[in-house]
């Protein structure tokens, strides 16, 4: 048996305290370096390859490299991958899932809003396959084609209201007729966490005429077996038969109250 009682952070952990407890309430925040209501990207690059995207927080590293092959492992359940794909990863951060789709598409386009996000890209370049593009935040470049598939995972989670509705329409003109994207996304129906609900993404996608395949849970950012991973007491081995149970626990578990948030996966389609 697990003792507790005598580490505070595991003890803190397993009573379900995961943030600083006089941190304010509006920069409560899931997984993201704050300034007031700003995320600081820049600073989130130093923090490395897999930290900077998933969690700043996770100093011995088990906690994000989970989460990496849980949702890798989610994504290729949906993608359908056929070799000649042009992909854009959307909020592409330190190149995790564009250098892991390179193998498996044509090319990758990773668009980013940080310069320190592309250099870190940069220096664990895996590919020949894929480019890197700078933008704004606001005004998408001019790409050289449309995309047979988006992804985007964690950059839609921060947006909110006209942002993020603007946000999926430029995406979706970005994408080709009978072209797909894939989110996974943080949903929380706790407004404390700052994560949309689910009904705001659904009426997003409504607005922007896409057409929604499949939507599911596929992470609760709160399970006692997470604590566990976090702090190497599952070992690493294990990672990937758990992530697999883990999904299939949630897929069929999306009508209770999300108190904390979850990770949803979104599979769409443009008419």
């Amino acid at each position: 048996m697990l003792d507790v009682g005598h580490n505070k952070e595991l003890h803190e952990y397993f009573h379900g305290v995961e943030i600083d407890a006089n941190r304010s309430r509006q920069n409560l925040k899931v997984g993201r370096v704050e300034v007031g209501n700003r995320v600081d990207w820049g600073e989130l690059a130093q923090k490395g390859y897999l930290a900077s995207g998933i969690d700043p927080a996770d100093r011995k590293g088990h906690k994000n490299r989970y989460i990496d092959i849980l949702q890798k492992m989610a994504l290729e359940e949906v993608l359908e991958l056929k070799g000649d794909e042009t992909v854009l990863d959307f909020g592409c951060g330190s190149g995790r899932m564009t250098f892991w789709l390179a193998p498996r598409v044509k090319k990758v386009i990773g668009l980013e809003v940080t310069p320190e996000m592309i250099r870190l890209a940069e220096e664990n370049r895996e590919a020949g396959n894929v480019e890197f593009m700078l933008y704004d935040g606001t005004h998408f470049p001019v790409f050289p084609c449309q995309f047979d598939l988006i992804l985007s995972v964690g950059a839609l989670q921060i947006m909110e209201g006209e942002k993020l509705g603007k946000t999926v329409s430029e995406l979706v003109r970005s994408l080709k007729p009978d072209g797909k994207i894939c989110f996974v996304e943080q949903v929380s129906d706790n407004p404390a966490v700052g994560r949309p609900r689910l009904r705001e993404y659904l009426k997003v996608f409504e607005d922007s005429r896409l057409e929604v395949l499949r939507h599911y849970p596929i992470r609760n950012g709160r399970w006692r077996l997470l604590y566990l991973v976090r702090y190497g007491i599952i070992p690493t081995r294990l990672f990937t038969r758990i992530a697999k149970k883990e999904i299939r626990r949630l897929r069929n578990d999306e009508g209770k109250p999300i108190s904390y948030y979850r990770d949803f996966l979104f599979v769409l389609k443009k008419p």
